[in-house]
């Protein structure tokens, strides 16, 4: 799960286990500019919101970050297909959701499927028969029979949704889970409410899907210290970023170990099974949801695989992969360090 920080004066501080995002509170309290931030618990992890602004308007930036969380409430509630009377839920269930009944369930599924065909499959929207198979919804996840994989596997595929302007349609047996985009594209509309409140220097943090806009409370770009996967609490390096979205995806977060051998929730939708040789995968990208979605999809592709498309497809990301049984190793892009 994840974990944060106390900021405190002087200091260097953690801001969440997967990605780090490093800031220097002013010495003395009446300086500016100044740091309003909380954190609360949504969207299964601690989201956390930092406004830089100044004493004049900190009250006003204090309501908006409280207004923002009752929104990614709302947001969060609209896109989950754990919600027993959500949109999603009643989509899942059936065969069609009409774009007037729900508009940004619409363009998010819309926007799921897209990614999941730049991606070639591997960023798959439509595994939720291989989540429930294997337990990840519950606290008792377990290995399945691997004719029950086989079975959950013809229920699944991206390429099976028929799109309209006005619908979306699939047959009875598909079922979405939006977790792979759904904390991002949250992500991008906090920081598009924070914009349209007036602020141009702030952060959203929500367990690794961040996004950072203008500047940090130092004045320079923020810095986003990239967490160690293997070695916990040590650090593969720090970003220094603006108007930037960071995303990791990993399998040190949520996973259970069974028969000696470690499983993650990211799974191979092609084979059912998380089977790739990545610890960790980190993106940079314009977009939060898209650099989520990208994230999962490297992750399942496996290193050698996943690099090549990041490269082909002029992406910023970098892979912390197992190279042997007791070894680790890192391939980042070009300009993943600019």
């Amino acid at each position: 799960m994840l974990k944060t920080g106390v900021l405190r004066k002087d200091m260097w501080v953690v801001l969440c286990a997967t990605l780090t995002v490093l800031s220097l509170w002013a010495s003395s309290c009446t300086s500016k500019p100044l740091s309003v931030n909380q954190t609360h618990m949504a969207l299964g992890t601690y989201v956390k919101i930092v406004i830089i602004t100044d004493r004049e308007n900190r009250e006003r930036a204090l309501n908006t970050i409280e207004h923002a969380y009752d929104l990614i409430d709302t947001w969060e509630r609209s896109y989950t297909y754990r919600s027993s009377d959500g949109d999603l839920t009643r989509f899942n269930t059936g065969t069609t959701l009409l774009r007037k009944d729900n508009e940004k369930l619409y363009e998010l599924l819309v926007q799921s499927l897209e990614y999941a065909h730049i991606t070639g499959g591997f960023f798959d929207p439509t595994v939720l028969p291989l989540i429930k198979l294997w337990g990840f919804d519950t606290d008792s996840p377990s290995v399945p029979a691997h004719e029950d994989i086989l079975t959950a596997l013809e229920r699944v595929g991206y390429t099976h949704v028929f799109v309209s302007e006005d619908r979306i349609e699939k047959p009875e047996g598909i079922q979405f889970d939006l977790s792979g985009i759904a904390k991002g594209k949250i992500v991008d509309m906090t920081r598009d409410y924070l914009r349209e409140a007036g602020f141009s220097d702030f952060l959203v943090d929500a367990g690794g899907d961040i996004y950072v806009h203008g500047r940090s409370l130092d004045r320079g770009k923020w810095r986003i210290a990239i967490q160690n996967p293997v070695h916990r609490g040590q650090y593969s390096g720090i970003l220094e970023k603006s108007d930037t979205a960071i995303v990791t995806s990993g399998d040190y977060e949520n996973f259970f170990e069974q028969g000696g051998k470690r499983y993650s929730h990211l799974f191979n939708p092609f084979t059912g099974y998380p089977n790739s040789d990545i610890n960790s995968v980190t993106i940079i990208a314009e977009e939060t949801a898209f650099a989520d979605a990208v994230a999962t999809a490297v992750f399942t592709m496996g290193s050698e695989e996943g690099y090549r498309f990041l490269r082909e497809n002029i992406i910023e990301g970098m892979i912390i992969f197992h190279a042997q049984v007791d070894t680790v190793d890192t391939k980042d892009t070009p300009h993943f360090w600019d």
